[in-house]
């Protein structure tokens, strides 16, 4: 895998853990229907896009590992192709070596 797909995969695995947690809490303090504000799953390290999604549709997004959630301009087509837009948000799905990375990431991984 290419540097350059190395960094993207390594951003994207430590933003999708901060949304974990965060879709954690709003389970936990029961606001899952009110929504949360995740961080932008872009290979950008210094992204600092907040996205509003309730969990269902994050749990959508994350039903595929090959899946994250960008901002819209924030998807990178060198690595990952538009599966689903909406105004506020883009769900990306990784190819080729990107894709097999991010299904290598989360093989025996716990969810938070």
């Amino acid at each position: 895998m290419s540097t350059s797909s190395e960094r993207a995969a390594a951003n994207e695995s430590l933003f999708r853990h901060v949304n974990e947690r965060i879709e954690d809490t709003a389970v936990r303090w029961g606001t899952t229907e009110a929504g949360m504000e995740v961080v932008c799953e872009c290979d950008e390290l210094d992204c600092e896009g907040r996205i509003h999604l309730t969990v269902r549709e994050y749990e959508i997004v994350r039903a595929n590992p090959r899946q994250f959630v960008v901002l819209p301009g924030h998807q990178d087509p060198e690595f990952e192709v538009v599966e689903h837009a909406e105004d506020r948000y883009l769900v990306v799905r990784k190819v080729g070596e990107a894709g097999r990375a991010a299904e290598r990431a989360e093989e025996g991984r716990e969810r938070p």
